[in-house]
C-alpha cells in the first residue's frame, strides 16, 4: 500500500461514474511537485522494472518489443509547459465481476483529518489537500507491448477541503453567537493515523 499526498483534481470517490465505465468507476487525480513525490515514483519505478524483467525472464523474445509506461505523468499548464508538479491517477471499479460469475460492489473509504467518514454532502473540488492509499499493481499487455503499474484506489482522506461547487454558507460572515457540537469520531475509520497532518508518501499499511 501507498500514500499519496497532494492536491485533488477530478475527484468522483462519493459516487461512481459511469461516462466511459458501465458498471462505474470511481476515479481521483493526486498533483504532487516532482520534488516531493520522488521516493514514491523510485519505488513505482522499481516495480515497472521488476514486471518488465520478470515477463523478458519468461519469454527472452519480448525484451526487443516491450516497453515500459510510467505510472505517473508531468502536469502541464494551458500552454503545455510543464508545471513542475507530477500527476497520479487511482481508480477502482464500482462492480468487481469474477471469472467464475460472481460479482460484488464496492467503494473507496473517505474520511476527513481526524479520520471522521465522510457522507458525500460537501464534494472534494479540484485543489482539496488529501492524503490518498493506493494498492499498485503491475501489469503487462501483449496488445501494447507495454510494462506498467496501475494504482488502485483504496481511501481517501481530506485533509483541507476545497468543496466543489462551493457552500451556501460562504455568503455569510462569521458572527459571536450559537456554535454547533463537533461530530463524533468514528474509531472505525482507521485507515489513516489521526495526526493533524499527513504522513508523507511511502509504502506500509495505514
Amino acid at each position: 500500500m501507498l500514500k499519496i499526498k497532494g492536491n485533488a483534481q477530478w475527484a468522483k470517490v462519493f459516487e461512481p461514474d459511469t461516462r466511459y465505465v458501465d458498471d462505474g468507476e470511481y476515479s481521483i487525480q493526486v498533483i504532487v511537485p516532482e520534488e516531493q513525490a520522488a521516493h514514491v515514483c523510485e519505488q513505482l519505478d522499481s516495480m515497472v522494472n521488476a514486471k518488465h524483467a520478470e515477463a523478458v525472464k519468461d519469454n527472452p523474445k519480448l525484451k526487443t518489443v516491450l516497453s515500459t509506461r510510467q505510472s505517473y505523468t508531468q502536469d502541464v499548464d494551458e500552454a503545455g509547459n510543464p508545471t513542475g508538479n507530477l500527476v497520479f491517477k487511482a481508480k477502482m471499479k464500482a462492480l468487481v465481476k469474477s471469472k467464475d460469475g460472481q460479482s460484488w460492489e464496492q467503494k473507496p473509504m473517505v474520511v476527513d483529518a481526524k479520520r471522521t467518514p465522510m457522507q458525500g454532502t460537501a464534494l472534494i473540488g479540484n485543489g482539496s489537500l488529501v492524503n490518498v492509499a493506493v494498492e499498485p499493481v503491475p501489469y503487462m499487455m501483449l496488445a501494447t507491448k507495454q510494462v506498467g503499474v496501475t494504482l488502485r484506489l483504496k481511501a481517501v482522506q481530506v485533509i483541507n477541503l476545497v468543496e466543489y461547487g462551493g457552500s451556501t454558507a460562504s455568503i455569510f460572515d462569521e458572527e459571536d453567537g450559537y456554535v454547533t457540537s463537533a461530530v463524533t469520531k468514528d474509531d472505525a475509520a482507521d485507515v489513516f493515523n489521526s495526526e493533524d497532518g499527513v504522513n508523507d508518501a511511502n509504502e506500509g499499511d495505514f
